[in-house]
């Protein structure tokens, strides 16, 4: 069974610890979804946060996914961080991120 929690209002450094708390409860129980619907913005630490929730998932052999669709806040945070080339969207959902070696970059 997947476990939806939402993404909601502001997210700054100050929440990055608590969200890193609940999924990583979250991910040792089983799957989890993010709803970003409401999410108004998010910072550089609170990425890094579902960066690290993807990896989490992975050793527990378990799923991660975020709603991201197209031109969202979350799209465009990643994108200002240079990370988007990274990311595996399916059907405007993030389902993984591939590991940086294994990107080419155009010259």
């Amino acid at each position: 069974m997947t476990k939806k929690l939402p993404l909601t209002g502001d997210l700054k450094i100050a929440a990055a610890d608590d969200l890193a708390k609940q999924l990583s409860t979250a991910l040792i129980s089983g799957d989890v979804t993010l709803c970003t619907k409401k999410l108004v913005s998010i910072d550089a630490a609170t990425i890094q946060v579902l960066v690290s929730a993807f990896v989490t998932a992975q050793g527990a052999a378990h799923r991660f996914a975020v709603d991201m669709p197209a031109q969202s806040v979350l799209e465009t945070a990643f994108d200002r961080l240079g990370l988007l080339p990274l990311l595996v969207v399916e059907n405007g959902v993030l389902v993984g991120i591939r590991d940086a070696q294994t990107v080419q970059v155009a010259a």
